[in-house]
């Protein structure tokens, strides 16, 4: 039976959820409730299963096992489980997403079923912090609840602009997750004619749908030309002998790093057949950008905006007893310290950890870049779980 009163509630159960909930119970807090709306693994579990990762297996299982409560849950596991069939991989190659996405449901599992961990299937619509006291309030229950620490692990969404209809209104937009599942893509399109993809953005996620749309063309499920719509050149994660890597979080990785090594960047090259060379067409918008679009957009048949993401909605946040919901724009995530602020000051007891609130790190290079994936989330959350333990 669940308590109204805990020490922490969750609020998502994709990677970063994980994270938090591990990380908590590293430092020694019990009592805790996770809420979901349905407990799938996130995006990650759901959309991306078919897709190369951009982590290395190495990276993901030290991240793993580095957690005291995740390696007393992969030892208590019966065997063959996720994690000895991952072990099987090499650990300096990445994998499918498939194989993640299984490693989160298996500590998800684990997870809830240690004592103090409390699941909740729901939706969270409000959150109003009293004092140094969060009431929770839920969309399927008039249960109120309580706690002092509020995580915010709630995702986040591809971005979909409307550009596009100034230049060609009848477009068919495409969804970017939906893109990325390559077993259903084809049927987006239609079987007895010809389509034209117009793909904005080449960075993982926009060369992922090109790969995508590139095979099922090869293999004549649909018959595609592609156009994608770039601003910069593809990047590309560079390793360093010292263990560095320059494009850590930005740059292709593994299989999608060799995929459009081959198929985008030599795409003028005599090796590659003629009927590739036609498939995919990369337009520079980085001038003359109106123009392009004015002319090339016409062409197109179908569009996808590969061009980032953004965060899902948070439940209506209220502080302090005024009844005016404070926007969601008006909190600022600290990006080293997980907590948010409010006019300068610090909100009590709110803390957000995943891909809508991730680290920001330098790479070896200098650069500023955002760092996602699980094994990102799970190095974040274990910097910051003393801060948690003692900041209330």
């Amino acid at each position: 039976m669940l308590s109204n009163t805990y020490r922490a509630i969750i609020i998502g159960a994709g990677p970063g959820g994980l994270a938090a909930v591990k990380s908590l119970l590293d430092a020694g807090i019990t009592k805790i409730c996770w809420i979901d709306r349905k407990f799938g693994g996130g995006r990650l579990n759901e959309m991306y299963r078919e897709i190369s990762s951009n982590t290395k297996v190495g990276i993901y299982l030290d991240a793993v096992e580095s957690s005291p409560t995740c390696q007393r849950i992969i030892d208590s596991t019966p065997k063959p489980n996720a994690i000895t069939a991952f072990e099987k991989y090499d650990r300096d190659e990445t994998c499918q997403l498939s194989i993640a996405g299984d490693i989160c449901k298996m500590l998800e599992k684990g997870l809830l079923e240690i004592e103090g961990v409390d699941k909740l299937v729901d939706t969270v619509e409000e959150a109003r912090l009293e004092g140094s006291t969060w009431k929770v309030g839920l969309s399927g229950s008039s249960t109120t609840l309580l706690t002092s620490r509020l995580f915010l692990c709630t995702g986040s969404h591809p971005i979909i602009p409307s550009f596009h209809k100034s230049y060609n209104p009848d477009l068919e937009i495409l969804d970017l997750d939906k893109c990325m599942i390559k077993s259903n893509l084809h049927s987006l399109f239609p079987k007895n004619k010809s389509s034209i993809v117009g793909v904005i953005g080449n960075s993982h996620s926009g060369i992922l749908v090109i790969k995508n749309l590139f095979e099922i063309n090869k293999e004549r499920k649909r018959n595609l030309k592609i156009i994608n719509f770039k601003r910069n050149e593809i990047k590309y994660a560079i390793y360093k002998k010292d263990g560095g890597i320059i494009n850590d979080n930005t740059g292709l990785k593994g299989d999608t790093l060799n995929w459009s090594k081959k198929n985008m960047e030599n795409q003028n090259n005599n090796n590659n057949d003629k009927e590739e060379k036609l498939i995919i067409e990369q337009i520079d918008i980085s001038k003359n950008e109106k123009e392009i679009y004015e002319k090339k957009l016409k062409e197109c048949t179908h569009l996808i905006y590969a061009i980032g993401y953004e965060s899902n909605n948070y439940p209506k946040i209220y502080i302090d007893n005024n009844d005016n919901e404070i926007k969601q724009n008006e909190l600022n995530f600290n990006q080293e310290t997980t907590e948010f602020w409010l006019n300068e000051q610090k909100v009590k007891g709110l803390f957000g950890l995943g891909i809508a609130h991730p680290e920001k790190t330098k790479d070896p290079s200098g650069q500023i870049e955002n760092a996602v994936g699980l094994a990102k989330f799970f190095a974040f959350s274990d910097k910051n779980k003393d801060r948690w333990v003692k900041d209330i």
